[in-house]
């Protein structure tokens, strides 16, 4: 594993229904990294092997609502839980 990668990304599900966590970012070329996520009540998916980097991300529910959307910096593994405020 190098120093420009992480090797994962959880995120686990506190809601009281589904959602979808997207996150996208550049990379050193310039190209788009988009990945998603479909994560059930009270469940948790993973991303493995991230670039590290600033990504913008979008907590979508089944509404298409979006619930919440900001920036996060992936240095190391995380697992992000979203839960009601």
């Amino acid at each position: 594993m190098d120093s420009e990668t992480i090797e994962s990304v959880c995120v686990k599900n506190k809601l009281t229904e589904r959602i979808a966590f997207r996150i996208v970012s550049k990379n050193e070329s310039g190209d788009d990294i988009k990945k998603e996520l479909v994560i059930p009540k009270d469940g948790k998916e993973c991303l493995f092997v991230l670039p590290k980097g600033i990504y913008t991300y979008e907590i979508i529910l089944t509404n298409k609502e979006i619930y919440k959307k900001g920036e996060y910096k992936f240095e190391n593994d995380v697992v992000i839980t979203v839960k009601e405020e």
